[in-house]
């Protein structure tokens, strides 16, 4: 390992970025931003066009869960494109797409049978909504719609998904467009409206009472399904609910007849060390929605995953499920995904982030040296640091926001290693965090590795705030 490949404490390395405004035929996420272009990637490494390697600390946006570049999953793909690389959903069936759903459902929990496939989670998020109205309407509730969130939360950038996430950072401009269903908080103790984070069980509860005030408030007749992160993605960097929490939530929503969908988008498909997170607590959702580890970046894919008892009620309906999209079940992604779900099989990926993910929560809680780390948290490999301008307050970071988040992104990049920093979970427009969640595959030393250039990166930080 070279010296320009390591942390670069001696010398910031150089970095070409290109501006958005030139970005060839691009319409930019940001015209005002500077870009580095990667051009390669290699189990947890990616090298930028100037020859710089970074470790993979995000797995790319937190789906590539088995590492770049495997060539398993290559050969899968080609030769599936080869044979046949689209077939419409609506007028026929396609066998890899068979056989994906077929091993989706040796994956998910117990007698949930059948998988809809879509392209992104945003698009698994609003199928697992016009399921669950379309289930309560074809049972006689027609008016059931509703569907009550968290804040913060986020569930996707599409019409219905935006309706559904507490999330005004990625939400606030395009608000006339769509609904804003009603939020409860989230209940995660560092920030819990309740207590000052050490309720425990008894906090969790409570927290979830939440529920039943909302429903009652908007109508039972009126709401068709709650949706939570079993653990918070972009929203709140790995934040999970009080013990106690899901247990009551799931009594609620039996109590009014509401749907309990579990957002997996990011967690599930083995992130947090178990097949899927809600599987930390002993809770049987009624829909499940997954989508980015799903395919390991390879390939855009997504999924909703209806427990059997909630598929039943559309066996007998004539004209079916009223939603899709041209690439519903396409045979190429459910190729790659078969492929990505056998590697994961075969390198005991959910073990291994169990295993190493422990172990680096464990090292990552040595980030309290910084006096702006306010909490450490996390699942297996999915783990978040909050940054907080008084630890004993809580009380935000005074440069919060993008210029905080900008620092730390570009001294992660000076130190070899990618962030994926964000905010606005306090108040909504306040509070910084960042995920660390690196590729499944990862062990021990590269762990350390982790933890040696986030030090680093926070040494930079550290300096200039």
């Amino acid at each position: 390992m070279t010296d320009r490949e390591m942390s670069h404490d001696d010398d910031t390395p150089e970095r070409t970025t290109i501006p958005g405004t030139e970005l060839g035929g691009m319409f930019p996420r940001a015209f005002q931003k500077e870009y580095v272009t990667i051009t390669r990637g290699e189990g947890h490494y990616v090298w930028d066009a100037d020859g710089n390697r970074y470790l993979d600390a995000i797995a790319g946006n937190q789906n590539v869960n088995i590492g770049h570049g495997r060539s398993e999953v290559a050969a899968a793909a080609r030769e599936q494109l080869e044979r046949l690389e689209y077939t419409s959903s609506m007028l026929f069936a396609n066998e890899p797409a068979m056989a994906y759903t077929e091993t989706i459902a040796e994956f998910t929990p117990a007698e949930f049978e059948t998988a809809w496939l879509v392209s992104s989670g945003s698009e698994a998020n609003e199928s697992a909504v016009k399921m669950a109205r379309q289930y309560h309407y074809e049972r006689g509730n027609t008016e059931k719609y509703k569907v009550i969130a968290r804040e913060p939360s986020y569930h996707g950038n599409t019409g219905i998904a935006m309706a559904l996430s507490g999330f005004p950072a990625r939400k606030t401009k395009m608000q006339p467009l769509f609904d804003d269903w009603p939020k409860i908080s989230a209940g995660t103790p560092y920030r819990c409206a309740h207590c000052d984070g050490d309720g425990g069980r008894a906090c969790g509860i409570r927290c979830a009472d939440e529920l039943e005030a909302a429903i009652l408030e908007e109508g039972p007749d009126t709401v068709a399904a709650f949706i939570a992160e079993p653990v918070t993605g972009a929203a709140n960097a790995a934040a999970a609910p009080h013990d106690g929490y899901f247990e009551r939530i799931r009594e609620i929503c039996d109590e009014y007849d509401v749907l309990f969908i579990v957002d997996e988008v990011m967690a599930g498909f083995g992130r947090t060390g178990e097949n899927f997170a809600i599987e930390h607590w002993d809770v049987t959702p009624d829909i499940i929605t997954s989508a980015k580890g799903m395919s390991g970046g390879y390939s855009p894919i997504g999924g909703t995953m209806p427990h059997r008892r909630i598929a039943e009620v559309f066996e007998d309906v004539e004209d079916g499920f009223q939603h899709g999209h041209t690439y519903c079940f396409n045979p190429a992604s459910a190729a790659i995904g078969t492929a990505v779900l056998q590697y994961m099989s075969d390198n005991d990926l959910v073990a291994n982030a169990r295993d190493v993910g422990g172990y680096l929560r464990e090292r990552c809680e040595e980030f309290y040296e910084y006096d702006f780390v306010g909490d450490v948290r996390g699942k297996g490999l999915m783990l978040g640091v909050e940054f907080v301008g008084d630890r004993e307050t809580k009380e935000p970071l005074a440069s919060t926001g993008s210029e905080f988040q900008s620092l730390l992104f570009e001294a992660g990049l000076d130190a070899g290693v990618l962030t994926y920093p964000s905010g606005g979970h306090v108040a909504g427009d306040r509070g910084d965090h960042t995920l660390i969640t690196p590729p499944l595959t990862i062990d021990r030393d590269a762990a350390d590795e982790i933890v040696e250039r986030m030090h680093t990166t926070f040494q930079q930080v550290e300096s200039e705030i």
